[in-house]
């Protein structure tokens, strides 16, 4: 037994080795290129469902930017909200002409609620350039002018930062280990690994969407409608995907108020990994690997006396892990939530193998 589970660990933390080295290169390879200095026309599109205490503060940033206003159209799906958020939207809809708002009443019988929603939204957009943002984010009056400074003429989508705000040790915890998630994915797409993303601050064309099937292809999943849109369009070879590292197009969430809800929501994000097997190959031995990184690591924990290899292994993990957020948290100016480094290791050997055979087993709830 000790010995299958020192191959397992020495096997899958040298794969996980070899990926987290490559996202250590993606963050020193700095690709911050931009476009010429026209200002196109965009929409912003957002699907809402019961924020009625988040949606007005992203409203006022939306028309808070400090790009010309008459090029901002902002379309705001209401997913069958039962609270006051079709009241809000109706009220910023008479104040201000470039405010769309679409109230979904029934549930759609081929499409899943929120990627139904956003198309809705997609349809009556009459621009190429979308952005697209969560209810429940803030973004700064820079989002828009950064976002359009960053997208060439052959990017079909590109994917922002996002923070998670707050300054409990519960609400940093999370920060850090969302650092963790956007920093994988923007460091791997720089070195042309387009593999997920975060829909809260997203920037494609519609061209390239419709291109791609829409959401179509996954019309049937819960979740994931960020994922598949970097995996859809970036598989296009008329498209490229990239990440925006700008500053001014940063934008930042709310944390998840109890762990509960923070592993629902992980479990969410977890449950579409199955799907990138055959999408995304490569995108699912990382995510294996560090399955498996963890789980030997668990075991030779719990079988008790673990071997010199379960030390450098562990040690090895320690390192390049460290050095990933470390590297991340200087980039985004996120240094405090850095401290909290060791917890969040130690608690990933439990975390990731639970979080994993969750998600696969789709044991998560969300808004019907």
């Amino acid at each position: 037994m000790n010995l299958f589970l020192d191959g397992l660990l020495l096997f899958a933390t040298l794969v996980y080795s070899a990926f987290a080295l490559a996202m250590v290169i993606g963050l020193t390879h700095r690709k911050d290129e931009t476009a010429d200095t026209a200002q196109p026309d965009v929409t912003v599109i957002i699907a809402a469902r019961d924020e009625e205490h988040d949606l007005p503060h992203l409203l006022d940033d939306l028309l808070a930017q400090d790009y010309p206003a008459e090029k901002v159209a902002i379309i705001i799906a209401d997913d069958r909200s039962r609270d006051r958020t079709p009241e809000i939207l109706d009220h910023y809809t008479g104040e201000h002409d470039r405010i769309t708002a679409i109230h979904i009443t029934e549930l759609n019988p081929d499409m899943t609620p929120k990627k139904w929603a956003l198309t809705c939204c997609l349809e009556a957009a009459e621009t190429d350039v979308i952005l697209a943002t969560d209810a429940d984010c803030r973004v700064p009056p820079t989002w828009v002018r950064a976002a359009v400074r960053h997208l060439n003429s052959d990017t079909g989508i590109a994917s922002g930062y996002s923070s998670v705000s707050g300054e409990s040790w519960f609400e940093r915890y999370q920060n850090l280990d969302f650092i963790g998630l956007m920093s994988a994915n923007m460091a791997l797409m720089n070195l042309g690994l387009a593999w997920s993303g975060s829909g809260q601050n997203l920037v494609y064309r519609k061209a390239a969407f419709r291109e791609a099937g829409g959401f179509r292809p996954v019309a049937h999943r819960l979740s994931g409608d960020d994922v598949y849109l970097i995996q859809g369009i970036s598989n296009l070879k008329s498209w490229r995907a990239k990440a925006i590292w700008d500053r001014e197009h940063f934008v930042s969430t709310q944390a998840m108020p109890t762990v509960k809800a923070f592993l629902n929501q992980r479990i969410r994000w977890a449950s579409n990994s199955d799907n990138s097997m055959g999408r995304k190959p490569l995108f699912f031995s990382f995510l294996l690997s560090a399955f498996l990184t963890n789980t030997a690591i668990l075991f030779n924990l719990l079988c008790g006396n673990p071997s010199s290899l379960f030390t450098a292994m562990l040690t090895l993990k320690f390192i390049l892990e460290g050095a990933v957020l470390s590297m991340a948290v200087q980039r985004y100016h996120q240094w405090s939530a850095l401290p909290l480094y060791p917890l969040w290791f130690v608690l990933q050997p439990i975390y990731i193998p639970l979080m994993g055979l969750a998600g696969l087993l789709k044991a998560f709830k969300w808004k019907p």
